[in-house]
């Protein structure tokens, strides 16, 4: 006599079908719900494109940064970059992340941007930042190519209305400045950092520079700006680019001179901290 636990063949057949018309059922209703699409992965090789993928992807986007990205004296947003994987900017081995775009600078190594084309990858090739509107542009760039448009638009118009709201402060008329990088270099017109001046109410007073330029000792005592400028880069390394501010004749003009102070990174790339160098630059006024 068979146990009553046992399972007859008709009815084992029948729990089959029966399993099997779920599954289908199951099935056919996930069908009608669209799955949600899945965001490329992205890989950068250039400092500011680091930066720029850092202000816009998400977090699960991102395979890997260049190693400059994660050093604080170069990159605005070095803490956040240091949970990624560095890459030194060799084809080689920026492949083998496998990721779906590759982010590049237009002055990265062309040699690079051309293997990488070569062996299949989709490089998305970034122009250098010479004005916020540069900046603003760039974001929606790399948004668009990462399938964050909307996320970079919505910080693109923060950013409009900070820049607004930073230009409402600044004193009119223009007061006159000179920007004294490490080593006595300047910066001229189209430039970030002359972009930067103008919309904290200075007056760049080298701007007939084309870009960058050297700034002589005896050319800034000529100049006689109300303002000095003194981008800092590494100032607690020994170096000769930071000698030069210890230059005798520069240290009585800059205790005469009011002199006003901003981070090297800030206006190196075009990132949100750009706008923070111009608010700093407005604190930094109203307390003198």
């Amino acid at each position: 006599m068979r146990s009553s636990r046992g399972r007859s063949p008709l009815r084992a057949a029948v729990t089959g079908a029966y399993l099997s018309l779920s599954v289908v059922a199951g099935l056919s209703l996930l069908a009608g719900v669209p799955a949600r699409a899945q965001l490329p992965t992205v890989a950068s090789i250039n400092l500011c494109t680091d930066q720029l993928v850092l202000s816009v992807a998400d977090p699960g986007q991102i395979l890997s940064l260049s190693w400059l990205a994660s050093d604080p004296e170069e990159s605005m947003l070095a803490a956040e970059a240091a949970r990624y994987p560095q890459n030194y900017g060799s084809a080689e081995e920026v492949i083998q992340v496998g990721a779906d775009i590759i982010l590049a600078g237009t002055l990265t190594s062309p040699f690079t941007r051309e293997l990488l084309r070569r062996l299949g990858a989709t490089v998305v090739e970034i122009e250098p930042e010479t004005s916020l509107d540069d900046t603003y542009r760039n974001l929606l760039v790399v948004g668009a190519a990462i399938d964050r448009a909307a996320e970079s638009g919505r910080l693109v118009a923060r950013m409009r209305e900070r820049a607004d709201a930073i230009q409402a402060r600044a004193p009119t008329p223009l007061r006159t400045a000179v920007i004294i990088r490490p080593g006595g270099f300047t910066i001229g017109r189209e430039t970030l950092a002359n972009d930067v001046l103008g919309l904290a109410g200075l007056q760049n007073d080298v701007a007939e520079l084309d870009r960058w330029g050297s700034l002589s000792v005896e050319a800034l005592l000529s100049a006689r700006p109300e303002f000095v400028v003194i981008t800092r880069y590494r100032m607690n390394d020994a170096s000769l680019a930071n000698a030069f501010f210890a230059h005798p004749a520069l240290r009585r003009f800059s205790a005469q001179q009011k002199t006003l102070a901003i981070e090297a990174r800030q206006v190196a790339c075009g990132t949100p901290a750009s706008l923070a160098a111009a608010e700093a630059l407005l604190e930094q006024m109203a307390a003198l």
